[in-house]
């Protein structure tokens, strides 16, 4: 078509959309003429607008906007609407005016997903088609097919329109464009599925749904940024992209998260660098992948750990060495996956039977620390009225009690807990139990002088709770004639009286003889 027909064209579509607008027969015999010819063309989406006065909708992208001026408008081939152009100078502003919804739901993140996935393979196909026409290949055959196959599959979801595969579409020269379109539509609906994913998680892993964000912000401004460039007349404004802006910005205000950037017009991200952008997004994913299956194994070990823990509380007088085994081993594996010895779920399992543990357990390492850190909080817990009755009295604590009663004992290790300290003193009839706390590369020379004081006649050493052996302790036991005692256990008193008598009976009994 040469110019002068273009123009004589333009002028004669002007000059009746003028008289249709005061001419109400007129506008009506318009709107049956196209709908008679959508019937012929197959396609019953074609309508007229013809008040360019008042507000009008661009049914590329259902976005609404408000003539402020009367530019010469375009007519848009695609739904037979008028167009037209105005300048974004402020995100903020921007947005506003062409605001879809007040709110954007988290349901509707699944839509945003499916239907940039579909606009990919839209983008895609435009640069394709393109590359196919210019070589002569056949229409029928090679073009339409493929035509009907993405409009039949849009179809499928709600809200879909492909405005690049459209007559009406932008025709861009460098058909590298579409390709990075095609992968902003990919990198935007990853970002749409990483965000539902940390959405699940975001109260154990808030710092991940905050990266997503981020990514999110970024992925959405390339896709804006990507538009723009194939779009000059800046009349196509992508509606997922503006939803999901309007999702993050109302999920950022809600969970007061800032994101930092690629929020404002000014602030664009590089569309050509979509790969780079997927390939975080991906990493993220990985890494939100990996958390949600240490959690999952986590809970199975935690599972594990109240199993065996309720068959020794169901039979006290049965031998539990298995179960024993079974909940030392899922410790020590739940400390190597990297759950913290400090866990407050785990340390609520074993505080019932902390004090029970097997004292001819080898521990490793890491169920040490898992002790440790029970002992610190039980040192710091607020004790109760009472002392607690750690056991009925036994004929091991009775015979203890007959050694060490009106005598000073020391107690090296661990964190000071006053109930088992009292516990202890008033079980033992002790005048005191001096208990001294150890730390992490303490020197040993600090405890001589509680060993040789002439008031004490017995040392424990509670090498569980202590980071190492204090070995030399027995050094200044020796020197100044005092017993040790070592305690692989708890502070439960009969455990407590079992070690007195296996390892110190004799020298306990010399001490009262003189």
């Amino acid at each position: 078509m040469n110019d002068d027909i273009k123009k004589t064209v333009w002028s004669l579509f002007e000059y009746i959309c003028e008289k249709a607008e005061e001419d109400r027969k007129l506008r009506d015999l318009l709107q049956e003429a196209v709908q008679s010819m959508s019937k012929i063309w197959g396609d019953s989406s074609y309508e007229v607008s013809v008040d360019s006065k008042t507000e009008v909708t661009d049914d590329i992208t259902g976005i609404q906007s408000q003539e402020q001026s009367t530019p010469a408008p375009e007519l848009r081939t695609d739904q037979l609407r008028w167009v037209t152009h105005e300048n974004q100078d402020d995100q903020e502003e921007y947005y506003d005016k062409y605001r879809l919804d007040k709110d954007i739901s988290d349901a509707e993140l699944e839509l945003i997903e499916d239907r940039c996935r579909m606009k990919a393979e839209g983008a895609r196909w435009a640069a394709m088609r393109q590359r196919r026409l210019f070589t002569g290949v056949d229409f029928k055959t090679e073009i339409e097919p493929r035509d009907r196959e993405l409009i039949d599959k849009a179809k499928d979801l709600p809200d879909c329109f492909l405005w690049m595969n459209h007559s009406s579409g932008p025709n861009p020269e460098d058909l590298s464009l579409w390709d990075d379109i095609a992968g902003c539509f990919d990198a935007v609906a990853s970002a749409a599925a990483l965000i539902r994913e940390a959405m699940e998680e975001i109260d154990q892993s808030p710092d991940a749904f905050e990266q997503a964000m981020d990514l999110a912000a970024e992925a959405q401004s390339a896709l804006r940024t990507a538009v723009e460039l194939v779009d000059h007349n800046h009349v196509i404004n992508d509606k997922d992209q503006v939803k999901f802006f309007q999702w993050l910005r109302g999920t950022a205000s809600s969970h007061q998260i800032f994101i930092e950037r690629y929020m404002r017009v000014g602030d664009k991200a590089n569309p050509s660098g979509w790969a780079e952008l997927q390939s975080r997004i991906e990493d993220l994913d990985t890494q939100l992948n990996l958390y949600k299956q240490r959690a999952k194994q986590h809970h199975n070990l935690l599972g594990r750990i109240r199993y065996h823990i309720s068959k020794i509380g169901k039979d006290t007088q049965k031998d539990h060495l298995d179960d024993w085994q079974k909940i030392i081993y899922s410790v020590d594996q739940l400390i190597e996956e990297g759950f913290p010895p400090s866990n407050s779920d785990l340390r609520e399992e074993l505080l019932p039977i902390i004090e029970e543990i097997p004292d001819n357990f080898d521990l490793s390492a890491n169920v040490r620390l898992v002790l440790r850190e029970i002992d610190r909080h039980l040192a710091l817990r607020p004790t109760s009225g009472d002392s607690p009755a750690w056991t009925m009295e036994s004929d091991e604590i009775r015979e203890v009690s007959a050694l060490l009663e009106g005598k000073q004992v020391v107690l090296i290790g661990g964190k000071r807990r006053l109930q088992a300290k009292e516990a202890l003193e008033k079980t033992f009839r002790l005048t005191e139990l001096n208990w001294l706390e150890t730390t992490e590369h303490q020197p040993i020379g600090l405890f001589e002088p509680y060993v040789s004081r002439p008031e004490v006649v017995l040392v424990l050493l509670a090498i569980r709770w202590s980071s190492h052996s204090f070995g030399d302790v027995k050094h200044f036991c020796d020197t100044h004639g005092k017993p040790l005692v070592r305690l692989p256990g708890g502070y439960n008193a009969n455990q407590v009286a079992a070690q007195i008598l296996a390892q110190a009976s004799r020298q306990l009994l010399e001490v009262n003889t003189t």
